[in-house]
């Protein structure tokens, strides 16, 4: 079977009389793989590891929402310096790792995270 993970993202903006637009982008990636997991993580404020579960190797995909009202966590393929995502309490975003870990860090207090993720 083909096809069996689809994603979809969308950003639009207006401010005054700018705006704009990407439309839907929208994809499909067959999933080579069975393992798939969906579950919150609490964050702490020294880097680690997000947890994929039994998925092996680096995911499909992943979707890593902040679930804190407060404090904003950040992402990074690499860990140590090389923090390069940044989600704002309430923030969410969709990626494709090229890696089999993805690291985390917290703000200033431990934040919970939902990780949606599938394996290749």
């Amino acid at each position: 079977m083909a096809n069996e993970i689809s994603y979809s993202a969308t950003l639009s903006a207006a401010k005054g009389s700018t705006q704009v637009n990407s439309g839907a982008m929208n994809g499909l990636i067959t999933m080579a793989g069975t393992d798939m997991l969906a579950a919150t993580q609490t964050i702490g404020v020294t880097e680690e590891v997000l947890n994929f579960g039994d998925i092996t190797g680096a995911p499909a995909a992943v979707l890593v929402k902040n679930l804190d009202p407060t404090n904003f966590v950040q992402l990074s393929a690499t860990g140590q310096t090389g923090f390069v995502i940044k989600l704002l309490a309430g923030q969410t975003c969709l990626f494709q790792p090229s890696a089999a870990s993805v690291y985390a860090k917290a703000d200033a207090s431990p934040v919970s995270v939902w990780v949606v993720a599938v394996e290749s």
